[in-house]
């Protein structure tokens, strides 16, 4: 199925926008100004608009959805000075495990709409790819750092999240600028 260049457009500002919200943060007190639900609900919207050119899409909004609600639900508990997260764990390696699964999902759709609409000999599909697989590496680092029990060894542990807190936030930064471009690649192939 073929969708029209501004629709899909859209859905890419959308996806590249919401990687943004969903890593970088600013917060006042506990509340984070730019809240992780936003980019849940731009990923969604550009499920929702992509999902013409690439069906899987919409096989990812009700994980979407769940990942709205539940950092939705965060992002209001934070304004009593509460949180959703790190109460039951089976929850919490849940919704990891779901986050892991779009975000795996949803790149690698990106690059294979990569492969369609970028030029000749520019790579953006194998750079996707590669930059997916650093970012969930990272991110699974992350998520088993945040859900095991600490122990004797604080101290590692600490420069250790630091560490992938950082190489995460680049890995997402890359993958940004991956979207960005192919936008910009669905841009020129509509003026030719």
């Amino acid at each position: 199925m073929s969708l029209d260049r501004e629709t899909l457009y859209r859905g890419l500002s959308h996806a590249a926008w919401g990687y943004f919200f969903l890593h970088i943060h600013f917060k006042l007190n506990r509340v984070d100004i730019l809240p992780v639900f936003v980019g849940w609900l731009l990923l969604l919207s550009a499920c929702q608009k992509l999902a013409g050119a690439r069906r899987d899409l919409a096989l990812l909004r009700p994980l979407a959805v769940l990942l709205a609600v539940w950092n939705g639900a965060d992002w209001l508990a934070a304004w009593m000075g509460q949180s959703v997260k790190g109460h039951i764990l089976f929850l919490d390696l849940l919704i990891a495990v779901a986050v892991l699964y779009v975000h795996f999902q949803f790149i690698t759709d990106m690059a294979a709409l990569a492969e369609q609409y970028q030029p000749e000999k520019s790579g953006l599909d194998r750079k996707l790819r590669r930059r997916r697989t650093v970012y969930l590496l990272v991110a699974t680092g992350v998520d088993l750092l945040l859900t095991l029990p600490g122990g004797r060894h604080e101290e590692v542990r600490a420069y250790a999240g630091v560490a992938l807190t950082v190489a995460g936030i680049a890995a997402a930064l890359l993958v940004m600028a991956g979207l960005f471009e192919l936008r910009r690649y669905v841009r020129e192939a509509g003026e030719e």
